[in-house]
């Protein structure tokens, strides 16, 4: 870190310096968790699930086991990890994205080798499943699989998007999840916001308001979620037994790109 300092000084010295001690932050709560060896993501169009497993494909990359990051996203081919155009790379890391130039097909594709990694125990896998119970006919194809090689299926949740507002509309769109997928909800994430006009008290609202939608639906809700720049503010308004992970989008819109040069 020191030599990165001398080289960068200033406004990045402080941006890495932030983005170090979040990521150190991520990996103590990654660590807290009994991860199953295979872990699939979900969530509604605009939960913002695809960029959580990004980051947590990276936090859990630091540990001993390799790791898998697959895209099984066949609802949204905008926002998925086959559009990222710079991916950078990290040690003991991998994408498994659709093969060949059918990921920009009209038409979806899952690669079959998710199948093997599903039984490959020396790499964690990561699925990034389509973002609501329709996208999760992906995941059925793998049922018995998941299920015989033990799973965590985690719902992200942003309780300011439509059809998630609500607890009976959770609690339908968990219902129809499960029954397209076989699979059942083990846990769920809170990602409340609205992109990058969110405020730290909306963000710390929406979680207790997830935390509240799981409580009733008795799932555990693991951590709430805030994007890297209102993280602190965040962490003051919620109790000290919610878990925070901290968040630095890493899909773009173009005009954002730019910026984060």
């Amino acid at each position: 870190m020191k030599e990165y300092i001398e080289l960068f000084p200033g406004r990045k010295r402080q941006r890495y310096m932030k983005k170090n001690e979040s990521f150190e932050n991520n990996i103590n709560i990654a660590s807290s968790i009994d991860w199953k060896h295979v872990i699939s993501v979900t969530g509604a169009l605009g939960s913002g699930k695809t960029e959580f497993t990004i980051s947590l494909a990276r936090t859990l990359a630091t540990g001993n086991r390799d790791v898998v990051l697959a895209d099984m996203d066949i609802i949204n081919p905008y926002f998925c990890l086959r559009t990222l155009s710079q991916f950078s790379k990290q040690e003991k890391l991998s994408l498994l994205l659709p093969p060949g130039e059918t990921k920009w097909g009209d038409m979806s594709f899952i690669n079959p080798n998710i199948r093997t990694k599903i039984y490959d125990k020396n790499s964690q896998l990561i699925l990034d499943v389509g973002g609501d119970s329709q996208g999760a006919l992906a995941l059925k194809q793998f049922e018995r699989e998941i299920t015989s090689e033990g799973y965590d299926l985690i719902f992200v949740i942003n309780p300011y998007r439509t059809h998630t507002r609500k607890l009976n509309e959770l609690s339908e769109m968990r219902a129809q999840l499960e029954e397209i997928c076989g699979l059942e909800v083990t846990a769920v994430v809170a990602n409340p916001h609205f992109m990058e006009k969110t405020t730290a008290e909306e963000s710390a609202k929406g979680i207790t308001t997830v935390l509240s939608f799981a409580d009733e639906m008795n799932i555990p809700m693991l951590f709430g979620i805030a994007e890297n720049s209102i993280f602190s503010e965040v962490r003051k308004y919620l109790p000290k037994e919610i878990l925070l992970w901290s968040l630095e989008r890493e899909i773009l819109f173009p005009w954002e790109e730019k910026e984060h040069i």
